[in-house]
């Protein structure tokens, strides 16, 4: 991977370490991670940036409970709270990651986080399920002109397409689309990985795949149906205790992720229906050419009966049957001999 623009290249691959709120909000933390996602094979890692009193409302909880008389909690407020890192922490941790090769970008979830991810100069953004929704945001995210990569669970098709729209028409040239469902950890049978060929079709766009799964074995299922870009969310080692565990990666487990993404794209190949030439010599072998099934004299003429299929597939093919069935020999053939267009009148 050279670069962003190479991220928008319609066959290229582009693994992300969704570092996310893994890094509890400890920048050490956060450099150890970064560190091992270089040595994992990545080529990009995400964070998640936000403004916590501007994500949740401190009524959230009663609303969600569905409470007659709304009641004030800021228990969410304070819980997100922990995971946040300042301006300063991001532009050191974009420069250990760029010394490291790796792009550093970040989902931005306000305005505000948005603002301070332009000054930190992020060369691109994520938008998560939850902001398709979010025009203001879309339109701010538009106007820096940037690629984005947006993630489309709990999103309808027409959703989709506004947020497509507004980022189009607000100056954004690039766009990926991920599959994704909204399930933490993602069950099996609720992956829907056809889903991709649907949001490739419908919309015309690159498409990748964000993993919620406990493993990576999804990805390369995804990358079969035309998936590119593949977020996992990421951990430095296993056991750590943070937020999105279950669903994470260790730096083994994400290598070996990408390898099987990579060999199920070679297996892919291109599609096309004529045998490969590396194949020619098995072809040679085991495919059938005619061949006298008994002695034949000279001016005997030809019968069917007189002919055998048999291997090597290297004399005369099968389909020239009718070109020597017919026809007077011009010599003696001996039996079990391949037969050949200048033997015959």
């Amino acid at each position: 991977m050279n670069g962003v623009k190479d991220v928008f290249k319609d066959d290229a691959t582009f693994f992300i370490a969704e570092i996310g709120i893994n890094h509890n909000g400890d920048r050490a933390e956060a450099f150890s991670m970064i560190e091992a996602a270089a040595r994992a094979g990545a080529d990009a890692v995400k964070f998640q940036t936000f403004v916590p009193e501007e994500m949740y409302s401190r009524y959230t909880n009663s609303m969600l409970r569905g409470d007659a008389q709304l009641v004030p909690d800021t228990a969410q407020i304070d819980f997100f709270r922990r995971f946040v890192l300042g301006e300063h922490d991001y532009h050191a941790l974009k420069k250990a990651a760029e010394v490291l090769g790796l792009i550093f970008f970040s989902s931005a979830f306000d305005i505000p986080s948005l603002e301070m991810l332009e000054r930190v100069g992020v060369p691109l953004y994520k938008l998560a399920s939850s902001e398709v929704t979010n025009t203001p945001l879309l339109e701010r995210v538009a106007a820096t002109g940037k690629p984005v990569i947006m993630s489309t669970g709990i999103c309808t098709a027409g959703e989709i397409e506004r947020a497509i729209g507004t980022l189009r028409e607000g100056g954004t040239g690039d766009i990926i689309l991920l599959h994704c469902v909204a399930l933490y950890p993602l069950p099996p049978e609720k992956a829907n990985l056809s889903r991709i060929c649907s949001l490739r079709g419908r919309f015309g766009l690159p498409v990748g795949f964000s993993d919620h799964a406990p493993d990576g074995t999804g990805c390369a299922l995804a990358a079969m149906l035309g998936a590119r870009v593949f977020e996992k969310h990421f951990i430095h080692e296993e056991g750590c205790d943070c937020p999105d565990a279950a669903v994470s990666l260790s730096p083994e487990k994400f290598r070996r992720m990408r390898t099987d993404v990579e060999a199920a794209l070679t297996m892919l190949g291109d599609g096309r229906i004529d045998f490969d030439f590396s194949e020619k010599e098995v072809a040679n072998s085991a495919r059938r050419s005619l061949f006298s099934r008994r002695p034949l004299r000279a001016g005997e003429v030809l019968g069917g009966d007189a002919v055998a299929l048999r291997r090597p597939g290297v004399g005369l093919p099968v389909a020239d049957m009718e070109r020597v069935v017919g026809r007077a020999c011009r010599r003696d053939i001996p039996e079990d001999f391949p037969l050949r267009l200048e033997d015959f009148e």
